[in-house]
Order: structure tokens, then sequence, then C-alpha cells
């Protein structure tokens, strides 16, 4: 049994408006918004319809939701609506039909697995920076996005893409996240049924986008590819052989879907905001330039990566301060207690990694970015508060996949190129299901023996 209500509840999080509580915020500008939420702890309440949703800032409080007692909570409504995109697979499914998915899935992100995709990444990564000329003038984002749509689509298919199918990915998959991240923000669920131009977008994109990965998969034609098996092979193949104990083709289908769109973009716009955090600390280049050149010119495998601890330090420190993901949501299945407060069955709530990796009270001076919070020697972080990846059972299956990607990506940029901010561009972040910078213009300068920072 609970102890009586208090006659008070968690604080209501400033900025709300009549009607539309705090939805407007979240729409226009999220991410400055999520900040302001670092002055609560360890829950604020926030109205996106008619019943608050309780953001959790707390790491200890987000350790419980997803670790501890992870069986008194469920997806969120959200995740239902997000089902209409991305299927049932690992991002959307929970239960025992996730665990089993999951399962299958565990080997194709095994170590020996990811050491042989870390050849793809390098040798792609290395492709990429050395088709830039120098004093040239990049968009970081739109490269980093090209970058991991190519690793992922060679690393699923074990081939690179034509230019038109690639060309449809490019634009069907910003628009199927933007109008994925409207729709969960819509409390009412009217707005989706408006015949409005960007519902129709939205529904042409969708179409698109599963129709390219239709052709992909069936494209595979009589069996899979000669030499290592890619993916899209082992997701094919998983499983014992059984009926009970495979995947369908819808199955496959689905966890395409969400390894192509999660595994395109939030690695892409952690990259860019790596790369942007570089650019305005040329004292943090320079270190990470001397530790890969040490390495000498050959591209980085996977076992090589793990002589760079400044660099896993770097991207860490991207991670916390700039981190690309988007919000968590759950929904408690039963009577639940939370930092002093009784919520009912059905209360759901929200963490945001941002606000737990920005939060002064575990990272002092939150929003500089230092590398060296991450040196062994330093005060241990508490657990629940560094969260790039998730936690518990719905931790990202492929966050050993990511890591490798983001290292040897800036090794093999870092190594040739510093990116260097263009005056007077102005950068800011945008959140649809993921943060990603916008206005991101670097121009390359070469590193010679005689100017190499």
């Amino acid at each position: 049994m609970f102890a009586a209500a208090r006659p008070t509840g968690p604080p209501v999080a400033r900025g709300r408006l009549p009607l539309i509580g705090h939805g407007l915020h979240m729409w226009r500008r999220p991410l400055e918004f999520l900040d302001t939420l670092t002055a609560y702890d360890p829950v604020v309440a926030i109205h996106l319809g008619p019943k608050p949703t309780y953001v959790l800032t707390s790491p200890d409080l987000v350790h419980r939701v997803m670790v501890s007692d992870a069986a008194r909570f469920a997806k969120g409504r959200s995740f239902e609506k997000l089902r209409d995109y991305l299927g049932n697979g690992l991002a959307t499914s929970e239960g025992s039909f996730h665990l089993r998915q999951r399962r299958l899935m565990q080997p194709a992100f095994h170590h020996a697995q990811i050491a042989h995709h870390a050849r793809t990444m390098a040798r792609l990564a290395t492709d990429r920076a050395s088709s830039w000329r120098p004093g040239q003038v990049i968009d970081v984002t739109r490269e980093m996005y090209d970058l991991s749509l190519a690793i992922v689509t060679s690393t699923l298919f074990s081939t690179a893409l034509d230019e038109q199918i690639a060309a449809e990915i490019r634009s069907t998959v910003p628009l199927v996240l933007r109008g994925m991240y409207t729709r969960v923000l819509d409390p009412t669920d009217l707005w989706q049924k408006l015949p409005t131009p960007g519902n129709r977008r939205l529904a042409d994109a969708h179409r698109r986008l599963r129709r390219v990965i239709d052709h992909l998969i069936t494209s595979r034609g009589g069996g899979p590819p000669a030499g290592e098996p890619d993916l899209l092979t082992m997701l094919l193949t998983a499983g014992d052989g059984t009926t009970a104990d495979t995947m369908t083709d819808q199955q496959v289908h689905d966890e395409v879907v969400t390894l192509l769109v999660a595994g395109t973009e939030t690695v892409a716009g952690g990259l860019a905001w790596l790369f942007h955090e570089l650019g305005r600390h040329p004292g943090i280049d320079r270190q990470l330039y001397e530790e890969v050149r040490r390495q000498g010119a050959a591209p980085l495998d996977f076992d090589r990566l793990a002589q760079l601890p400044y660099t896993r330090r770097t991207v860490d420190e991207a991670l916390r301060v700039r981190n690309p993901g988007g919000v968590t949501i759950r929904r408690a299945v039963a009577d639940v207690e939370l930092g002093g407060h009784h919520f009912p069955r059905g209360t759901e709530f929200i963490f945001s990694a941002l606000v737990l990796h920005r939060n002064p009270r575990y990272f002092p001076e939150p929003t500089r970015f230092d590398p060296d919070r991450w040196l062994p020697d330093r005060p241990a972080v508490p657990r629940g508060a560094f969260l790039p990846f998730g936690a518990g059972s719905h931790q990202c299956i492929g966050e050993s996949f990511a890591r490798a990607e983001m290292m040897t990506t800036v090794a093999a940029v870092a190594s040739r190129w510093r990116l260097e901010p263009v005056p007077g561009s102005r950068v800011r972040g945008v959140m649809t299901s993921t943060n990603h910078p916008t206005g991101l213009a670097m121009r390359t300068r070469p590193r010679t023996a005689t100017a190499p920072f």
C-alpha cells in the first residue's frame, strides 16, 4: 500500500501556456527548454496535453525506471505512435517480443562483427576526408550524414548504394523523423489527420522510404554476398533455423528501418557536434591530432582504437555536452513512488540525456567542453547521470558500432584536416527525433609538417 498522496505534487516547469501547456516550447525551442529543467530536482511536471507528463532530472530515478524497476514501466503512448513509421523494431517493441528480437540480433553486434565493420568505417571515412579540397567550406552536418548513411548501408548490405537510392534515403529520412517528432508532440492526435501539405509530404516520404527498403531486401536475391556476412544476412539467418525462432520478412523490414534511421541520424548528429566543438577548442583539437598522428598513416582497425584514450574521452564529452539523442518516454504500468511523490498507473515519465548530461550537480561547469573530466582519476559519475545510449534492456544495441564509427571518423578527418569555424556562421541545434546542428559551415585546412595545427 502507498502512503496518502501529498497535497502538493512535483513543481511545474515555467512557461506553461493556456490550453497548449509547454507544447509550443517543445516544438519551437526544445533544446533550450529542456536545458532549463536542470534547475529542478528530482521531478518536474510539463504539460503536453490535458494530463501532466513528468520529467525525471535525477540519475537515481532514471536508473530505477530504466533498470532496477524496469518491469513497472512500459514504453509510453508516444512510442505507439512511432510504430506507424518504424514498425515493431527494437526501438518501439517491448516485453517478450523485444527480448526475443534483441537476442536474435545480438550476434550481429558481437565484438568480431564490429571489428570487421570498423575496417569498412575507416575506409569510407578516409575516402570522404580525402575528397575535400584545401580551403573548401563544407556543410559538416550534411557531410557526416552522407558518411553515416554510406557506413550503415555498406555494413547492412555489403555494397554501396546507387545514387538514386541514396538520394531517396537522404530526402525521405529527415522528413520522416520530423514527422515522427511532430506526431509525438501532438496531444490531440488531430493534426496528423488534416490534409496539410506537410502531412502529404510526410505520407509520401514514408511510403518512398518503405519502398526503398523493400527493394534493398528483395534485391538480395538467392543468397548472401560472398565473404563476411553483412547485417542483413545476419538478420535473415538469425535464430536456430526453426520457424518459431527466426524473423519474418516483416520483422526484418522493421529492424532494417530502425537501424537505417537510428544508425544514420544519431551518429551523424554526434559527429557534427564533435567537429563543432573541436573547431571552438583548438587546444583540444591539437591534443587529439597528436594522439592520432602517433598511430601512423594506416587506417585504424578496431583493436588500435583502444590506443586512442584521448580521442575516446573527446567522443564521450561530445556525447555528454551535445548529446544527439532525443527524449525517452516510459509509462507506469502500476502505481509507483518516485522522488517522494505517488503516481497512479498510466502516468508518463520523460527523461532527456541532455538534461542529465548538463546538470551542474553531477557535471561542474556543464557547458564547458572538457575531455579530461573523463580521466580515470576524476570522481566517478553517478549511475544514470551519463546515458548517451540509454540503459537497461532497452540500451542501444548498436552502442559499440556507433562508438567505433565516431572514433574512426574523427581520426580519419583529424589526421588530414583541421576544420575551422567560418566567421559569421550561426550554428544552432535542431531537434527532430534527434539533436543535430544546422548552419555548421566549416573550412578545411590541411595538416602539414610546418602547420599541423
